[in-house]
Order: structure tokens, then C-alpha cells, then sequence
């Protein structure tokens, strides 16, 4: 990964906030929403993961383990992260796998399982794969060597073990009153 690619990826999730929130993306807002914790969580990532790839392991791991103490959130930089990332809340989201472009993870969001190695993802004991522009909803769970198709929307508070096809939906269960 060039620094260039690197920096064009952060822009795409800085674009992708700017998006969401509503606003045209001027300097002087670049500006103010890198000092939105959620930005500065996934640049931390971004930072990590270009380091990574350039074949540092101590200052990723630093990066890693500052943006738990920041902003509460597990995304090691073996795990790989497409254009446009979202994610509006930082804490308790943990994400150890692959996802593809435009992606969107809420708070507390879980997607991981087996030895998170970055050569076991996606077989064996590996970890899960998410296709382009799934939204993963509210401590909604994603464990195990599962493949989830583009475009699907998994509910908030959903377990997911198996794989889905693309734009499938899924949601937990109701709660009953007893």
C-alpha cells in the first residue's frame, strides 16, 4: 500500500461520514470531523494497517492498542477494510476479518473468530467475509469462517454462524414478554 492509497482510503471514510451526516465535505469540515471519534478510530486503523503492510509490527500494535484505551475499538491491522468504511459509534465494535467496500458496522458490533491469523481468513478455522456495502447492525455477532453476501443488512442483536447470500436480511429474535 502506497501512502497515497492509504490517504485515498481514509478520504473515502471521511466522505462516507460526511455523507451520512448530511454535510458538503469543504476543508474547514475535513477539519472538524477528523476530530470526531469514530474518524480518528478508523485512522488509527488506516495508520496501522499502512504500517503493517510496509512490514512494521511494534507501531502498529501500539496504534492497535491505543485505539482500544481511545475509543474502545478491537480492529487489529491483519484485518482488512474496503473504501468507505462506516461506523458512527467506536465502542465495543471488534472487527477481525475482511470487508469489502462501503461497509458499516454500529456500536458494538462484533465480527470475528478462529486464530485471527491473516492467512487463515476465510478458511479452516478462519474468519468471516463480508461482500460490499453489508451494514452490521447493533451488537449484532458475526463468528467463524462465513462468507456474507453483498448487500446484506443484518439486523441489531442477530447471531451469525453461517453464510448468507447477497442482499439477504437478517434479525434476531423478538423478545416475549413471559
Amino acid at each position: 500500500m502506497t501512502l497515497r492509497e492509504f490517504l485515498n482510503l481514509y478520504g473515502s471514510d471521511m466522505a462516507r461520514f460526511a455523507e451520512h451526516i448530511g454535510v458538503p465535505l469543504t476543508f474547514k469540515k475535513r477539519v472538524s470531523l477528523f476530530f470526531m471519534p469514530a474518524l480518528q478510530a478508523i485512522f488509527l486503523y488506516r495508520l496501522g494497517r499502512f504500517l503493517y503492510l510496509r512490514g512494521w509490527r511494534v507501531v502498529p500494535r501500539m496504534l492497535f492498542t491505543l485505539n482500544i484505551l481511545l475509543w474502545g475499538t478491537d480492529v487489529p491491522p491483519t484485518t482488512r477494510i474496503g473504501r468507505s468504511f462506516y461506523m458512527p459509534h467506536t465502542v465495543g465494535v471488534t472487527i477481525f476479518g475482511v470487508l469489502g467496500d462501503r461497509c458499516t458496522c454500529y456500536a458494538q458490533a462484533a465480527i470475528g473468530g478462529g486464530s485471527g491469523n491473516e492467512q487463515d481468513i476465510g478458511a479452516g478455522p478462519g474468519l468471516p467475509v463480508l461482500g460490499d456495502a453489508v451494514l452490521v447492525g447493533a451488537r449484532a455477532m458475526i463468528v467463524g469462517p462465513v462468507r456474507i453476501g453483498s448487500g446484506t443488512l443484518i439486523g441489531a442483536n442477530a447471531f451469525v454462524t453461517s453464510d448468507l447470500p447477497e442482499s439477504a436480511t437478517v434479525i434476531a429474535a423478538t423478545a416475549q414478554r413471559l
